[in-house]
């Protein structure tokens, strides 16, 4: 055993020797006249070398100098295209008995690179590498030999570059835009033609405002022609920031990415937007997909990509909010153009699926072809079902004497409208195109189904080209046009509602239960101005209704007649207990909307045994109410109110409505009552007539008393 252990110690102490005589015998110093040449005839750049080439014993033999630096061309902004603070490499000892330079890894620390476009165009890179007939084949610098050296030529090879604490400077004086890498540490293996050299690296700096911190490893393996090569393994993590935004955290991983084949890529990043301390908006995103970039690069396609994202922020409709994505893409880089198939997008339970195209530009352009199931925006918004609100806020109808309604409860204080515009200069940024159909819509309360909508937006300028749905047992179509291109914005709007309930709609839409019926509504407005006071003072057009079978809440009609029955004798009216509306066969009005009033002259009802005319008026801004209904009996006495209606055929009955919006009163016209109907003081002369027979005898037959009662019948029907 202790035979082998010396035998073991000789072979060492004689390879030490061997060494120690090697590294006497070669002075490294001797390559620096060669290194310079070479650059310089393949460059064209001046080398310079301040620091001596020394060996380095430990970990391993090999070699180190310091201070070398690749000079700029006069003019330039630094004077060194390159420099190197220090470098280190390994030498196989074997290869330089053969005058053979094979370095293993150089490493490199403090490298700093410098690179200026100037505002003529000028780089510092232009003729940096010289034509390929100027370079010897085979690509491996023979060194001629110096004076110093032996008459062999010597080889130099290298077999990967480790980079430490490198930095650089990319400055473009035509745009005014710098880069720069703070720090750089780069790990590359030889660059062997089909094999696969391992890679790290790990970079911070900023290009002008967008700052970055990257790190990432993979390996790579390089083939004769570039398109060939491939990349595996790649992971990608890092972060990304500018003023306004930042990526606080991203990863990418790949598993293989070869131009023309599939790969499979995973996502995941985590970003906000605003102060660091309250952001505006933040959220993440997570997901894979499969990608192809053909090698003539111009096509990417995109496949089974599934994506999921989360957000949050006072500017989303709903915070949190759940996003998702999955579809197919193909990007046309020459075209400028995406084409999406097979999309599926949701946001939280809303789902919808479709096709799509993108042209990107100034402007961009989306064009779609999407439907949907269900799609509930009151849950999505947070708002509030509009039948509760409706029923929380309709006043109920009361009646006293005179009057139906007034004393239910005062009508609701007047709240300020406001008057700011909405911004819309979003329309400005993205141009639209197509189609949307869904299943079942519910929006402020309003439930629809079979819901279509096709729209178009361009330049500011959206166009509802139709809308159709069913809504309340009928069916709604519309259509408008919005335009944003000056403040504030203008509109037009066309809408038909046909068959519809009207009461539910009313609930919904207005916070109204006073009408009920089925029917039609045909509305046409324009105006300027979105702004909530806008939208009532300034809106002009007309509206018109029509409805069947439905009744008047709030108001009874014929417990009105029978008040002005009491009237007209003189008569206590009888007390029924009846339900405060009035039912009517047919509705029709017509209104005329303009400077903030809507009028109509020829509402007409039809109710059992009773016609009415109206007219009026309803202020939108401090939503009064002032209309008149002349209502007649007609000859059946066995409709609304019986039999004691009978005695005022041909009287004409007034009735006022006025009030608020939310607490309307209904009172019986006693002045109009008395000085427009001519059946009624005829009826009234003949009583005094009667009368004063019965008082005065043939005294009441005087001229003089004749006239004083004529004067006092005129009085009281004026």
């Amino acid at each position: 055993m202790k035979k082998i252990v010396y035998i073991l110690l000789g072979l060492a102490l004689a390879a030490l020797v061997a060494i120690v005589d090697l590294v006497s015998l070669i002075d490294p110093n001797q390559f620096k006249p060669q290194l310079a040449e070479q650059v310089k005839k393949n460059t064209g750049r001046e080398l310079v070398m301040e620091g001596d080439i020394g060996w380095r014993f430990w970990p391993s033999l090999g070699l180190s100098l310091e201070k070398v630096a690749l000079r700029n061309p006069a003019g330039f902004a630094e004077p060194d295209l390159i420099r190197v603070e220090k470098g280190e490499a390994s030498v196989a000892l074997l290869p330089l008995l053969s005058h053979r330079l094979e370095i293993g890894e150089v490493t490199l620390s403090g490298a700093h690179l410098f690179i200026q476009t100037k505002a003529d165009g000028s780089s510092n890179l232009a003729d940096l590498v010289k034509d390929k007939e100027q370079v010897p084949a085979g690509g491996e610098a023979s060194a001629p030999a110096s004076p110093a050296s032996e008459s062999q030529p010597w080889q130099i090879q290298l077999q990967g570059v480790v980079l430490e604490q490198a930095s650089a400077l990319v400055q473009d004086d035509r745009s005014g835009v710098s880069s720069r890498l703070e720090r750089l540490d780069l790990s590359l293996g030889r660059l062997t033609l089909g094999e696969w050299v391992p890679v790290t690296l790990a970079a911070k700096g900023a290009r002008g405002e967008l700052a970055f911190d990257i790190k990432g490893q993979g390996e790579i393996k390089l083939a004769r022609d570039a398109h060939d090569s491939e990349l595996k393994n790649l992971s990608l993590s890092g972060s990304l920031s500018d003023p306004k935004q930042r990526l606080d955290d991203f990863s990418l991983k790949a598993d293989r990415l070869v131009l023309g084949e599939w790969g499979s890529l995973t996502l995941s990043l985590n970003g906000a937007q605003g102060e660091v301390a309250k952001p505006t908006l933040a959220g993440s995103l997570d997901g894979s997909f499969k990608a192809r970039l053909d090698k003539g690069l111009q096509l990417v396609e995109v496949s089974d990509a599934v994506l999921a994202a989360k957000l949050s922020g006072e500017g989303l409709p709903r915070s949190p909010l759940s996003l998702k994505l999955a579809g197919f893409a193909r990007a046309e880089l020459d075209k400028q153009q995406i084409t999406l198939t097979n999309l599926v997008m949701g946001a939280d339970d809303a789902l919808l699926s479709g096709n799509g195209v993108i042209t990107l530009g100034a402007v961009p352009r989306v064009e779609f072809d999407l439907k949907g199931d269900k799609l509930d925006l009151d849950a999505w918004l947070g708002a509030q079902d509009g039948a509760k609100s409706a029923a929380s806020s309709a006043a109920p109808a009361t009646v006293s004497a005179g009057e139906q309604g007034a004393a239910a409860k005062p009508a609701p204080s007047a709240q300020a409208l406001s008057t700011a515009e909405p911004d819309l200069s979003v329309l400005k940024l993205v141009d639209l195109a197509g189609e949307l159909q869904l299943d079942a819509l519910k929006v402020k309360g309003l439930d629809l189904s079979a819901v279509d909508m096709q729209l178009a937006l361009s330049g500011g300028q959206l166009n509802l080209k139709q809308f159709s749905a069913g809504v309340a047992g009928g069916q709604v179509s519309a259509s408008g046009e919005l335009d944003a291109r000056q403040q504030p914005a203008s509109y037009q709007v066309h809408k038909r509602i046909q068959g519809v309930d009207i009461r539910p709609l009313l609930q919904t839409l207005a916070q109204n239960d006073r009408l009920e019926g089925k029917g039609d509504l045909d509305i046409q407005v324009q105006g300027r101005g979105l702004s909530e006071q806008a939208l009532r003072s300034e809106m002009q057009g007309t509206a018109s209704l029509k409805l069947s079978d439905g009744a008047l809440h709030g108001i009874n009609l014929a417990e009105m007649i029978r008040e002005a029955r009491a009237t007209l004798t003189g008569k206590g009216a009888e007390q029924v207990k009846e339900a405060r509306k009035t039912d009517f066969s047919d509705l029709s009005a017509s209104f005329q909307i303009g400077n903030g009033i809507a009028s109509s002259h020829d509402i007409q009802l039809a109710a059992p045994a009773l016609r009415v005319q109206g007219q009026g008026q309803t202020a939108l801004v401090p939503e009064t109410l002032d209309f008149l209904f002349l209502t007649s009996v007609v000859e059946s006495s066995k409709g609304q109110g019986g039999k004691t209606v009978d005695e005022l055929n041909d009287i004409t009955i007034p009735v006022r409505i006025g009030g608020h919006w939310q607490a309307p009163s209904y009172k019986l016209d006693v002045k109009e009552l008395l000085s427009n109907n001519k059946v009624l003081e005829e009826k009234a002369r003949k009583e005094a007539e009667r009368g004063l027979k019965k008082l005065l005898g043939d005294k009441a037959n005087d001229e003089g008393i004749k006239g004083a009662a004529d004067q006092l019948l005129k009085g009281l029907f004026k």
